[in-house]
């Protein structure tokens, strides 16, 4: 049974229909999936999975390919004429619209339909999302005593093998569903229409890009928007950056001299306009006098399993994996290296604090990028293990956040696009001294790869991944050494 508009390209037109359009008809012009989409879509089923387990013993009806779903809408209509009472991935087709739903429940009579999530929140796309799935349902033939979604439970503390009915928590939405029913149709009947278009529908761009996710045709879409534009202006509020922008004012240089902008947002403007850096040597001289040697320069990696893997921790805590230390006993002494890498499938937090402490015991200066994050990452360590807790306290109080010089803007430069973070200051420091080369180049491809690494079982694979590992961590710290140096330089 073929269908014109699936529950994602439903969710896309209504989000934007520009959108829709490329997507059925342009679909080569997609944004190439990121790694941080990639890992949550690995996530969305693992989690999935997991869900199941509330509901034992059913049917997957999961066709082989994206093309083959109406093989699963009959598999489906099938099993419920044979009395089957648990459907995975159940599907439906009304009024050319396919949903599948997650977990298909028959109890006491009554059919009870269930869409899992893994995030800690119902959203107000998870809403829209179940209204439609409960449009298809309910008029394929199906009268539903519930529609839920299940979510994850962020108060959940794994102690053992993992406990699905506590995992998640169920939210219904039943009556939400209903009331949207009218809204769905509506909804339908314009998607369906354009669709069928013949010309590309004239949306510029605005929120609706982000809202309620970035959509992947802003290649497309934003491809005549400038370097050095508004939408560039740090810490400015969409409806802000979207008011400038329609009413001409394209580019940084446009914006007027008396147009209200906080102070560092006229930093940025003024240095962007003159293509000087501003420099504080006063405020800059003070930071440096509070760094005292033996000096460390420390960044960590964590990752975040939605589902816990080790006892005591919940979904989505950071859990860190790898440090590096780049370090000198004195000023003048030669720079020295550390580095921690943990070993897949065991809980790295006793090695890595234990580990840290002992590679810092006589550290005057602990040097981090982010001491908000840094710093919170090491203090919950504290906790988990209290005999170690007066050890991790010393290290806390001689830390110091090197990206306080640029985020107070005692030095800033054009080139940081008004940003502090490392990877804007860096580059505009030194052009040729940048993470773009590495196989691991960000912080979401390093959680990825240590996640891919508790299931790897290629030796070779293994040592290519933490060496790449390796060499990302180990750049950020010598970023560190460089950054500081060119701050004492000035």
């Amino acid at each position: 049974m073929a269908h014109v508009l699936s529950k994602s390209s439903f969710i896309r037109g209504v989000q934007c229909t520009k959108s829709l359009y490329l997507y059925k008809h342009n679909y080569r012009l997609r944004d190439a999936a990121s790694a941080s989409l990639q890992a949550i879509f690995s996530r969305g089923i693992n989690v999935g999975k997991i869900a199941q387990d509330i509901f034992p013993g059913g049917v997957d009806v999961t066709p082989e390919s994206v093309f083959k779903y109406s093989e699963s809408v009959e598999k489906t209509r099938k099993l419920i004429e044979s009395g089957t009472e648990v459907i995975y991935e159940a599907a439906f087709v009304f009024n050319d619209v396919l949903a599948a739903v997650d977990i298909l429940v028959k109890r006491a009579g009554q059919w009870f339909a269930y869409e899992v999530k893994s995030s800690t929140k119902v959203s107000d796309g998870y809403r829209l999302d179940a209204s439609l799935q409960y449009y298809v349902i309910k008029n394929a033939g199906i009268e539903l005593a519930d529609f839920s979604i299940l979510h994850l439970n962020n108060q959940y503390v794994k102690q053992g093998k993992i406990e699905p009915e506590k995992l998640f928590n169920a939210v219904s939405l039943l009556s939400e569903c209903e009331r949207n029913q009218s809204m769905i149709a509506e909804k339908v009947r314009e998607m369906k229409e354009v669709s069928f278009l013949s010309f590309v529908p004239d949306i510029k761009i605005g929120k609706h890009c982000f809202e309620p996710y970035t959509c992947d045709f802003m290649g497309q879409c934003w491809k005549n928007v400038p370097q050095n534009s508004v939408f560039e202006l740090a810490g400015m509020s969409k409806e802000k950056q979207f008011e400038l922008y329609n009413n001409g004012i394209v580019k940084i240089i446009e914006v007027p001299a008396d147009y209200s902008l906080e102070k560092n947002q006229r930093i940025q403007v003024d240095a962007t306009n003159s293509g000087k850096e501003l420099i504080n040597k006063t405020e800059i001289a003070k930071f440096i006098l509070r760094v005292n040697y033996p000096l460390y320069f420390f960044d960590i990696e964590t990752f975040m399993p939605a589902v816990p893997m080790f006892d005591g921790t919940n979904p989505f805590q950071h859990i860190p994996f790898q440090y590096s230390l780049h370090y000198k006993k004195t000023k003048d002494s030669p720079l020295e290296h550390i580095e921690f890498l943990a070993e897949a499938g065991f809980d790295p937090r006793k090695d890595f604090i234990t580990h840290f402490l002992e590679n810092t015991k006589d550290a005057a200066c602990i040097l981090v990028y982010n001491r908000a994050f840094e710093s919170s990452v090491i203090a919950k360590l504290g906790n988990d293990f209290p005999e170690l807790k007066p050890e991790v306290e010393k290290r806390l109080s001689v830390m110091i956040d090197l990206m306080e010089p640029f985020q107070k803007r005692y030095y800033y430069h054009p080139e940081m696009k008004g940003s502090h973070s490392i990877k804007n200051v860096l580059p505009a420091l030194f052009p040729d001294f940048n993470h773009k080369n590495l196989a691991i180049s960000d912080g979401t491809m390093a959680m990825s790869a240590f996640e891919q690494l508790q299931t790897e079982t290629d030796i070779f694979k293994i040592a290519e991944l933490r060496d790449n590992l390796l060499e990302y961590c180990k750049l950020d710290t010598l970023a560190m050494v460089k950054i500081f140096e060119f701050l004492e330089n000035l």
